[in-house]
C-alpha cells in the first residue's frame, strides 16, 4: 500500500513538472506579446497546435529527420507571423485602445486556423502521435519516464531559462523589459518601440512554436487542444501578470500540478474547472496578478 501511494505521489510530481513547464513556455510567449504590445493574442493556442501538427507532419508522416523537421516548422510559423505583423498588426500600433481591436482580429485568425486544421489534418486522423525519436524509459525511482518526455521537460526548462537570461542580460532583452514597464519612458530614452513590438511578436510566436513542438513530442495531439491551451495560457498570464516570465513559470507549474492531482482522483476533463478555480483563488489574493509589473 505504501509503495502504491509513493508511486502515485511521484507520478503526480513528474507529470505536474512536465505539463506545468510546457504550459509555462507557451504562457511566457503569450505574456511577452501582451505585456509589450498590449496584444491579447487569442490565436496563441492555434499557433501552438499548428506547430505541433507541422512537426508531426514532417517528422512522422513524411519521416523527415529532426534536424530538418524542427527548423522547417519554425520557419513556416515565423514567416506567417512576420506576414501577419507586417500587413495587419502594425497598422494598429498608433491606437491607444488597440487591445480590443487585436482581440477581435486574433479571434478571427484563430477561427480561420481552426477551420484549416479541420479541413486538412482532420481528413487524416482525429489524434496525432509523433514517433518517438528516442525509445525506452528512464527509471526515476519508482517511476519510469519515457526518454522523449524527459527530453521535452529539459528542453522546456532550457527555453524558459534562456528567455529569462536574454531579458536580463541582452541589450534587446533589456529594451523589451523597458518597453513593457513604461513605453513612454522607453521612447524618450531612444528605444525604437515599433521595432521592439515586431521583435516581441516574433519572439513570443517562436516561444509558442517551441511549446507546441515539445507538447507534440511528449503527448498526443487532437484538433481541440488549441482552444484548451488558449484558455489555460490566458489564465496563467492573467494570474502571473502580463510581461512576467517568472509569473508564467510559477503559475504554469501550479496549473500543471493542479491537472496532475485532479487527474488522479477525477476525470481529466474536470481539470479545466480546477484551473479556473485555482485562477480565481490566486486573483482573489492579488487581483492585479501575482507578478504584475
Amino acid at each position: 500500500m505504501l509503495e502504491e501511494n509513493l508511486l502515485v505521489v511521484f507520478s503526480v510530481i513528474t507529470s505536474g513538472l512536465l505539463v506545468g513547464t510546457i504550459f509555462s513556455v507557451v504562457a511566457a510567449g503569450l505574456s511577452l506579446i501582451h505585456g509589450t504590445i498590449l496584444l491579447p493574442q487569442a490565436a496563441n493556442g492555434q499557433v501552438f497546435l499548428g506547430a505541433g501538427l507541422l512537426f508531426w507532419l514532417f517528422g512522422t508522416e513524411w519521416e523527415w529527420p529532426l534536424w530538418l523537421a524542427v527548423p522547417t516548422t519554425f520557419l513556416i510559423i515565423g514567416f506567417l507571423a512576420f506576414a501577419c505583423e507586417a500587413t495587419i498588426l502594425k497598422r494598429f500600433y498608433p491606437l491607444e485602445d488597440r487591445n480590443i481591436s487585436y482581440l477581435i482580429i486574433t479571434l478571427g485568425i484563430a477561427q480561420i486556423l481552426s477551420g484549416i486544421y479541420a479541413g486538412t489534418f482532420g481528413r487524416i486522423s482525429d489524434t496525432f502521435q509523433v514517433t518517438a525519436p528516442v525509445g525506452g524509459f528512464a527509471i526515476i525511482e519508482p517511476v519510469p519516464i519515457a526518454y522523449t518526455r524527459l527530453i521535452a521537460f529539459v528542453l522546456a526548462a532550457a527555453v524558459l531559462g534562456g528567455l529569462v537570461a536574454f531579458l536580463r542580460l541582452h541589450r534587446i532583452g533589456r529594451a523589451l523589459r523597458a518597453v513593457f514597464q513604461n513605453r513612454e519612458a522607453a521612447r524618450l530614452r531612444g528605444i525604437d518601440t515599433l521595432k521592439i513590438y515586431r521583435f516581441a511578436f516574433l519572439l513570443g510566436t517562436a516561444i509558442t512554436t517551441a511549446g507546441g513542438i515539445l507538447f507534440a513530442l511528449a503527448f498526443a495531439l487532437d484538433l481541440t487542444v488549441g482552444w484548451t491551451i488558449s484558455l489555460i495560457t490566458f489564465s496563467i498570464m492573467i494570474v502571473g501578470g502580463p510581461g512576467s516570465v517568472v509569473g508564467a513559470l510559477v503559475v504554469g507549474l501550479v496549473f500543471g500540478f493542479t491537472q496532475a492531482i485532479v487527474s488522479v482522483f477525477a476525470d481529466p476533463t474536470v481539470a479545466t474547472f480546477a484551473y479556473l478555480l485555482a485562477m480565481l483563488a490566486m486573483l482573489f489574493i492579488r487581483p492585479s496578478g501575482l507578478f504584475a509589473k
